[in-house]
């Protein structure tokens, strides 16, 4: 092994706040320790046209979106899944059914189900739409390829229904609110780093992962040096190996301090 250190490191809530900014401790951080020749990935639930937005603030050495589902080392994709084709058709016409708002998200753009009425999930599409990360196509048009989807539901969903049709072929990561993420199985972010580690050579006991939410849980479990941020889901608590502080109070260079990676 090379005994090159390599960070993996959530978007929203970990590296940038929900207002869209990351603080200037964490980009003069990331410098740093590129600087001194650790590799540096976004590990991120957002789909490439959204996850790109954060080379804007930070350099990286790769953008691992889509929970695993589309890899870039650089410029170039390393790999790409796409959900089948009769998949997506059953998951959509269970979702219409169940009165399911369905989102999905695909590398030409984030796509909402006709049907979708929930007002939390208007106001996301309404982020999605500022960031110019929308499929302008037709919904239902077999052209548009899918990595992943979210879901949103309230009072009026059957949600057991769903979760019994999509267990089959997803991961059900519960965010909280009525909010689901849907991860194909055998794939997230710990899936990420084990394919950068394959490719770069990169030891376990030099993998650094930050996160803060569920969908970080599963590379917060495989990360030999597991951070968590300040405010964060108490489900990653007891695979922690560090709990910095909040993301708005130096959380990223302190942690990086903490464990030696900068000065």
């Amino acid at each position: 092994m090379s005994g090159r250190k390599a960070l993996f490191f959530d978007v929203d809530g970990t590296l940038m706040g929900y207002g869209g900014y990351v603080p200037e401790s964490a980009k003069d951080a990331i410098r740093q320790v590129r600087e001194r020749g650790a590799l540096v990935f976004i590990n991120s639930g957002r789909i490439h046209q959204l996850a790109k937005y954060i080379e804007n603030y930070v350099e990286a050495d790769g953008l691992l979106c889509g929970c695993g589902t589309d890899l870039y080392l650089g410029q170039q994709n390393l790999y790409r899944f796409l959900v089948d084709a009769d998949v997506l058709r059953e998951i959509e016409d269970e979702c219409l059914k169940d009165q399911a708002d369905l989102v999905l998200e695909g590398p030409e753009g984030v796509a909402v189900a006709p049907w979708c009425r929930i007002s939390e999930t208007l106001s996301v599409m309404e982020f999605i739409e500022r960031q110019d990360a929308v499929w302008r196509g037709d919904f239902y048009d077999p052209a548009y390829a899918v990595n992943k989807f979210c879901l949103q539901y309230d009072s009026r969903t059957d949600i057991a229904s769903f979760v019994q049709c999509a267990g089959k072929h997803f991961d059900i990561i519960d965010r909280g609110h009525g909010f689901y993420e849907c991860v194909p199985l055998g794939h997230g972010k710990a899936f990420a780093i084990k394919k950068i580690m394959e490719l770069c050579d990169i030891d376990l006991d030099d993998v650094y992962a930050f996160g803060d939410s569920t969908n970080d849980l599963d590379m917060i479990k495989l990360a030999k040096h597991a951070v968590v941020m300040g405010q964060h889901d108490r489900e990653l608590e007891p695979y922690a190996e560090f709990i910095t502080t909040d993301l708005e109070d130096d959380g990223i260079a302190n942690a990086m301090r903490h464990y030696g990676l900068i000065p």
